[in-house]
This record gives structure tokens, sequence and C-alpha cells, in this order.
């Protein structure tokens, strides 16, 4: 194997490659945040310390007007920036050590902005009037949007697993879908090999079945520019029109947090709510979800599903 000439670029771009095939949001984050330590430490990445990490982190990173979790964030794709340098060296023999101090070893400092009011967290979560008023709002406008509403709010998927179905992985029948196969969903499983599972209730099948019959030889369920899924600016400016005509104020992110939260009010395992989303298991009895049959799977999503007072999701047979 040919040794390359392992300059910064030659890292940066070959790392940025491998970030943007899982995610393009996560290849501007990162692409950015490489950028910042250059310019403040202009020499090879293989020569970085600890030391300067760390000065780094307390003269720049800890005076920048941003939460505790952001520069965290920065610590993070820089951890995995260093990862792959390390992985890259040893691959030819040469002995590399990670120089990004982990949270044991330098701390960020807490300022009043990380301390969050209570009215704020209530604000992430959407109250059934609400829900009701979106879905209200893209009936009587546009039946994709409307689709692609319904099945965040009811599933509570990342909007990047929603907007990247395929429309052969939709089982109405089951009234399922998968996602999760391609480059662009934030919660992509090319790693793992296997696919994200979704529910939707009985009563929203009707709806996909008429959506379904508008685009009989598209690839995607909601198909973009030059056969491509619908982009993640295509998304954003759905999202803000929404938000725009209804006066809520939201994210998509929301959808997520309010379906696993109602879960939980409902009685059902803070554990199983979350894998329900598909949420990354963090421990033991989490990773139980995933043993889990199909069909347990389903019963479990309609026993403790929150919406069924919506008229969008009663099943009217």
């Amino acid at each position: 194997m040919e040794k390359p000439e392992f300059t910064n670029s030659f890292f940066r771009e070959k790392f940025l490659e491998e970030v943007k095939k899982r995610s393009p949001g996560s290849y501007i984050n990162n692409k950015l945040v490489i950028r910042d330590l250059i310019k403040e430490i202009p020499k090879p990445f293989t020569e970085f310390t600890m030391i300067d990490m760390q000065n780094y982190f307390l003269e720049v990173i800890d005076n920048q007007k941003l939460k505790k979790t952001s520069k965290n964030s920065k610590r993070y794709m820089l951890m995995s920036f260093f990862n792959f340098i390390e992985k890259t060296l040893l691959a030819y023999k040469i002995e590399f050590s990670n120089p990004v101090p982990s949270k044991k070893i330098f701390k960020f400092s807490t300022n009043l902005e990380d301390i969050s009011h209570v009215s704020d967290e209530e604000l992430k979560i959407l109250t059934i009037n609400q829900l009701i008023k979106i879905l209200d709002y893209t009936y009587n406008t546009n039946l994709r949007d409307f689709i692609l509403f319904g099945l965040d709010i009811t599933c509570g998927a990342r909007i990047s697993e929603i907007r990247t179905i395929m429309i052969k992985d939709v089982n109405l029948k089951n009234c399922s879908f998968q996602t999760g196969f391609i480059p662009g969903a934030r919660k992509t499983t090319l790693h793992t090999n296997k696919s994200l599972l979704f529910f939707f209730p009985v009563g929203f099948k009707k709806y996909m079945k008429r959506y379904l019959e508008t685009f009989p030889n598209e690839k995607y369920l909601f198909p973009g520019y030059k056969n491509n899924c619908l982009s993640r600016d295509s998304a954003q400016k759905i999202l803000d029109g929404v938000r725009k005509k209804t006066k809520i104020k939201f994210t998509w992110h929301y959808f997520r947090r309010t379906i696993i939260s109602m879960r939980i009010k409902k009685g059902c395992p803070k554990w199983l709510s979350k894998g329900l989303a598909n949420h990354a298991p963090a421990d033991v009895q989490e990773k139980s979800y995933i043993k889990l049959s199909i069909k347990e799977k389903r019963g479990y999503y309609k026993k403790y599903f929150p919406f069924g007072k919506i008229s969008y999701f009663k099943n009217t047979k």
C-alpha cells in the first residue's frame, strides 16, 4: 500500500467525504469546525498536542457565546476528526494519539444561557390542539404536506428519515414503512445493515393510499429535484411556511419529542416509547426493544398511541 502525503488537506478532505456520505448537514458543521481550528492553530494536524487543544478550548471555544451543549458538540466533532487521523495513520504503522481532551479532562464553563426556563422546555412539546391546527391547515392546502406532517406526528421519526422514504418500503397493509437505507438520512443505518421500522395509525391509511395514487412512477414518497428525494432545504421551507400560516412556533424535532413524551404520559415505559421512535438505545433495557417482533411492536404502538382522538387518525371502519 503506497503511503500518501499526509497533509492537512488530505485528512480534511478524506474525513469530510466520509461525513458527507452519512449526512449533508453534519458535513457542513464538521467543515466549519475544522476550518475554525486550523485558523487558530496553523500547523500540521499530526503535530497537534493535548495542550494545543486545551488552550484552544479555553481561549477560543469557551469564550464564544454558545451553550455548553454546543461547545461540547464542537468537541465531539473534533474528537471524531482526530480519531479518523489516528485510524488512518495506524494503517501505515504510524503512532498518533487523539489530542482532543475528553469531558473528564477539560470541562467548559457553565453560563446563564445554559439554564433553561421551564416554559422554554414546555414550548418544545406541542399540544393536541396545535397538532390539529397544523393538520387542518395542510389538509386543506397541500396533500403532500399533510402526509409529511401526518407521518412525522404519528411516528416521531426524524425529518431526514421521513423525507428519504422510498415508496417500495411503504406497507399499507400493515400501516408501516421502513427507512434509513440511503445517505442523507441523519439517522442512517448503513453501518448496521438494519432499517428503521415505523408505524402509522390505521385511520391514516386512506390518506396514504390517496397520496400514493398521485405518484405511480416515483421512487420516493416525497420526490424532489432530478429524481431525488425531498431535500433538506425544501423540507425546511415547507415547515417555515406552515409555521408562518398557523402562527405556531415549532421545529421538525418537536413532533418527535411530543409523541415520545405523550406516550409516556399514557403509561408507556420510557424505553419503549423511545424505541418506537427508533431512538438510539442507551442501555440494556432500551436494547430489548430491538428483540421484539414486528407484531409486538405494532401492538405496543397501537396500545400507547396518544393521538387517537384526532379525526385524521381514527379508524372509521
